[in-house]
């Protein structure tokens, strides 16, 4: 090996982690998989993104998995896909961060093979260092006016202690948690479904550009990307890595953002959840959390700063009762496609775009797990 590659026109000096080769590769992975692909993340954990790419590329003999993935690979030429991200984040000073640098928040290893290829990140502040102090603040898309208002409130009295808050820039709380922080004189990150130039929804377009300015935007997903609902659920597993705790304001039983907890939960962070009203369904989620002794019940910012800093004797990992069932993206999926009527095998893997091997398997997951039950007219939650 030379040390030197010419990528489509693109010289790379010296190769490892952070070098033009390494960035090109990660960013032409990332354009052409899904964030999150575990497959992709192993042969780039154990070959380094360069070796994953030429293992893609190869015409021989490979693993089913692998082969599947290859053939996406060289439908196209990602790597001039990549090029062409290259010289548009430059133009608009956009940063990438990857794993191995110095800018590359360490804390995101602990997604092993799901961790991020790499990060465009469109702001006024460094990644690494901000997110050092943060909390994660998050819930539900059709928030109520009292989940609206504690999230404003808490994220502005925590931006005013020194907090970075971090959440999805998408509705609800969400975005209000992003305006609180920004009414506190903090700093806030939106780690981000869509590309850093896209605003979601489009009504969010002046919000992001008041972000850019006393924060940033995180993304995954290439430049000019829109989201899907899978790429909400996935980056939230982003939001979770990065802080050490994860509050949800306000959130449905069945609520996608309830994700953010179960992998915060996964990973050991500790979670805090707020109370509403009894008749609100859209609290039932913090509730059921709260119940369970999965999330420390907090009511104010000194709460949360008290969970945050260790200094609270409520957290989850002191209060009595069973943990938060974990469950992956797949099973997510899966539970919302029979979460509001009973529906057959078929239908469900047509709706997640599983095939109907995947969505029996996931079915019986999910059935040990208790969440799901089989009933007269097929698979309905639990």
């Amino acid at each position: 090996n030379s040390g030197r590659r010419d990528m489509g026109g693109v010289s790379a000096g010296a190769e490892g982690s952070g070098s033009v080769t390494d960035v090109l590769c990660r960013l032409g992975l990332s354009s052409a998989f899904e964030p999150g692909n575990e497959v992709i993340g192993q042969l780039v954990e154990e070959f380094t993104a360069e070796g994953a790419v030429d293992m893609l590329s190869a015409n021989g003999a490979m693993p089913r998995g692998v082969a599947a993935l290859s053939r996406r690979w060289r439908e196209v030429d990602w790597l001039r896909t990549a090029e062409k991200e290259l010289e548009s984040v430059a133009a608009r000073a956009i940063a990438l961060v990857v794993p191995g640098t110095a800018d590359w928040p360490t804390q995101l290893d602990d997604l092993a093979d799901r961790a991020p290829l790499v990060l465009r990140v469109q702001g006024s502040v460094a990644l690494r260092p901000i997110v050092s102090r943060s909390i994660a603040v998050g819930g539900a898309r059709a928030a109520t006016g009292y989940g609206v208002w504690v999230a404003e409130e808490l994220c502005a009295q925590l931006a005013a202690e020194g907090w970075c808050v971090v959440s999805g820039g998408a509705m609800g709380i969400d975005a209000a948690s992003h305006r609180g922080a920004l009414a506190g004189q903090g700093t806030t990150i939106a780690v981000s479904a869509a590309g850093v130039d896209v605003a979601v929804p489009m009504s969010n377009d002046s919000l992001f550009t008041r972000i850019y300015g006393a924060g940033a935007v995180v993304s995954e997903v290439p430049i000019g990307s829109h989201p899907n609902r899978r790429r909400f659920l996935v980056r939230n597993r982003v939001i979770a890595a990065l802080t050490p705790v994860t509050v949800v304001v306000e959130a449905a039983l069945r609520s996608g953002a309830l994700s953010t907890a179960r992998e915060a939960d996964a990973m050991g962070r500790r979670l805090c959840a707020f109370p509403g009203p009894t008749t609100s369904a859209m609290s039932a989620g913090c509730h059921e959390l709260i119940r369970t002794g999965s999330a420390a019940l907090v009511t104010g910012p000194e709460d949360v700063i008290a969970v945050a800093l260790g200094r609270s004797d409520s957290t989850s990992d002191q209060l009595p009762g069973r943990r938060f069932v974990s469950i992956d993206l797949s099973e997510q999926l899966v539970l919302d496609a029979c979460a509001q009527q009973s529906a057959s095998v078929e239908r469900i893997a047509a709706a997640c775009e599983l095939s109907v091997e995947a969505a029996i398997a996931t079915l019986h997951l999910l059935e040990r797990k208790a969440l799901v039950r089989q009933t007269a007219r097929g698979w309905r939650s639990a």
